[in-house]
């Protein structure tokens, strides 16, 4: 019999649910794709695209220790405040900090060492937020509390590039500004999920062989985890190959100078925010209704696809417009598609940070291939190929979440 509680949407879970993910991702997103390239490019512009390449990189092998390590011991706590708020209490705390000396930074090896302190203590923010969504939601409403951690990575990945696009000529200012971001977001989240004591719950003695189980891949009753790791992979691949490049395709693929780059940048954003936050809004309480997440990711991530080859047959600044209209559709609705499925697929959710942790390397993982594969192919071909790429790799990314067997 389902309990009242159950039927109960958790309103406070759902909002701080908003708030956790677009309070690092806004930080993470506007640094990484504009602040990063734009500081990279002031102090060595010869060779700022190899070096934007070594940064995802060096970074990714970073955040793929932090995020399952860390998310394995969010799973083993055990606080009268629970198990995911001190993790992301303090994490928002060192993200915050470490993001105040990062501005300071004047040269490479510098920026690239406390960037990589920075990808591991924001993974702990990260880990610690999304493993919520198995811990505290019923199942009921899992589309729904997945719409509203989409729109808070929605909100993140897209302000997040607009407010970093005002601070191109300030970098340090930018990166202050995303630091106090971290800080406030990270802290408000979790204290709003109101997460209860958990020294109840028991918690297998730690020991070597606890150890090898914490770090370990999840191997029964795992197939359709590892089709939605591989179809996340690609998908972020497809997005993040010209992301991560769009300051430097404006410039150099559409002729833009700073400040035109800069305009386009922001009035994108704004427009990929904007219906990514309806989108977002909407796919997950269909997804509850009509009960098949997996059926409208589908279509989403193809429509990705179509998208990518406005620019590139239409190489103008209303071509770039056009293709962010339809990503903003379907990365908005794929926010809480995926993660709805992310969740059902879950092998043992009493491993859910650490498993999730291993979805997440798709996001690791994805931005480096995509720094790789976007770099390869410009380097070849010239910016116009990398849309095509993109097209390409977001339909097999469409086609692995068709093969998916435990969802419809």
């Amino acid at each position: 019999m389902t309990s009242n509680a159950d039927e109960r949407l958790p309103w406070r879970l759902v909002v701080s649910l908003v708030i956790g993910p677009a309070s690092w991702l806004l930080p993470h997103q506007g640094a990484i794709a504009t602040l990063l390239p734009q500081k990279i490019s002031e102090i060595d512009p010869v060779n700022k695209v190899p070096l934007v390449m070594m940064f995802s990189t060096v970074a990714m092998i970073v955040a793929l220790f932090s995020n399952i390590a860390l998310g394995a011991c969010s799973d083993r706590t055990r606080t009268r405040f629970g198990k995911r708020k001190p993790w992301i209490i303090g994490c928002s705390i060192l993200s915050c900090l470490v993001l105040l000396i990062y501005s300071r930074a004047e040269t490479i090896p510098v920026m690239l060492a406390w960037w990589c302190v920075y990808e591991f203590v924001v993974n702990g923010v990260a880990a610690a937020i999304v493993a919520q969504l198995s811990d505290r939601v019923p199942a009921r409403w899992r589309g729904t509390a997945s719409s509203a951690y989409g729109l808070g990575q929605t909100i993140g990945g897209q302000a997040g590039i607009l407010v970093a696009a005002q601070f191109l000529g300030d970098v340090t200012l930018g990166v202050e500004v995303f630091a106090a971001i971290a800080l406030i977001g990270g802290v408000v989240s979790a204290l709003l999920a109101g997460e209860r004591s958990n020294l109840h719950e028991p918690v297998a003695p730690f020991s070597k062989r606890e150890l090898v189980t914490m770090s370990m891949f999840p191997t029964r009753n795992a197939t359709d985890f590892y089709k939605t790791l591989a179809a996340r992979f690609l998908l972020v691949v497809g997005s993040s190959m010209v992301s991560n490049y769009m300051l430097y395709i404006l410039q150099d693929y559409l002729g833009l100078d700073q400040a035109g780059a800069q305009r386009l940048l922001s009035v994108n954003s704004s427009i990929t925010l904007i219906i990514g936050l309806v989108c977002c809004l909407g796919a997950g309480p269909l997804a509850d209704r009509i009960g098949r997440p997996k059926q409208l990711a589908v279509a989403t991530t193809g429509m990705i696809a179509v998208g990518a080859l406005v620019p590139f047959v239409f190489p103008t600044p209303a071509g770039l417009i056009v293709f962010s209209i339809i990503v903003g559709i379907a990365t908005g609705a794929n926010s809480s598609l995926i993660q709805t499925i992310s969740v059902i697929v879950l092998p043992n959710p009493e491993a859910a940070a650490k498993d999730l942790g291993f979805l997440n390397l798709a996001n690791t993982l994805g931005g480096v291939g995509a720094s790789f594969v976007a770099a390869s192919v410009i380097g070849q071909f010239g910016y116009g190929a990398v849309f095509v790429a993109q097209a390409v790799v977001v339909l097999l990314s469409s086609a692995l979440f068709y093969s998916i067997k435990r969802v419809r």
